[in-house]
């Protein structure tokens, strides 16, 4: 379980000295392995930040982040590491084949199942790839890509930045195949955050709903889109619903 209890971050300036931009305001959530969780917002909510805050990227001016209830801090970040993965930036060198790519990296993963690797990328149609150079896959190769290699290291938790944004439709149904995988073959936890609710709301079980670096609303699928899941994003937003 990871737990993120009441964390702050401003860039610059710290909370303390009255900065006047919170990037994220006493933030908390809650994640399960075995669940899909989604933090909802319109762009420069604050999500990024916050996954990155959760990831252990950045520091916490305030508040804490457990993980199966230690704190997160620089004793436990590389077990951390190990059990949670990160799909958001540019996971290799844009020189090598995806191929390459994964063999060096699986290195660093003494966890790493090449089998169930080679089962996530022919599910998404990504064998075809593999003698790629990297710099040259779409974006929604390299995400297919990037997920396939993070659910083949096993981690108990995988995090996700936008990855269905600017991604041809029939790529985000491959995506989304490969996390619900994920999810039945070894109850990974995982957290994505997107813009696009009406895209994924039928695959959730959580949803945090972030505005202006804070989350303002939290609950099950139903509890936010009605039993029905007939609720657009507009909706979810507006306070009080």
């Amino acid at each position: 379980m990871i737990e993120v209890k009441n964390i702050s971050y401003a860039y610059g300036r710290s909370i303390a000295k009255g900065s006047k931009r919170f990037e994220v305001k006493d933030a908390s959530l809650q994640l399960e392995a075995g669940y899909i969780s989604c933090l909802l917002g319109k762009n420069g909510a604050g999500k990024t930040t916050l996954l990155n805050l959760i990831y252990g990227m950045l520091k916490p001016r305030k508040g804490e982040i457990r993980w199966n209830g230690e704190k997160l801090d620089r004793k436990t970040m590389n077990d951390y590491r190990q059990q949670v993965a990160y799909v958001g930036e540019t996971w290799c060198s844009e020189g090598l084949t995806v191929e390459h790519n994964t063999e060096l990296l699986a290195l660093l993963y003494p966890e790493f199942d090449r089998e169930y690797y080679d089962k996530i990328m022919k599910l998404a149609g990504m064998d075809r790839v593999r003698q790629t150079i990297y710099g040259k896959l779409s974006k929604g190769e390299r995400v297919k890509t990037e997920i396939a290699f993070a659910l083949a290291r096993k981690p108990q938790f995988l995090i996700l930045d936008e990855p269905l944004a600017n991604i041809d439709p029939v790529f985000k149904t491959d995506i989304l195949e490969i996390l619900r995988q994920g999810v039945e073959d070894h109850e990974t936890g995982i957290l994505l955050s997107t813009h696009l609710l009406d895209e994924i709301a039928s695959m959730v079980d959580f949803i945090y709903v972030m505005e202006d670096g804070k989350i303002t609303k939290s609950g099950s699928r139903f509890e936010l889109l009605g039993e029905d899941e007939s609720v657009s994003l507009k909706e979810v937003l507006k306070s009080g619903h």
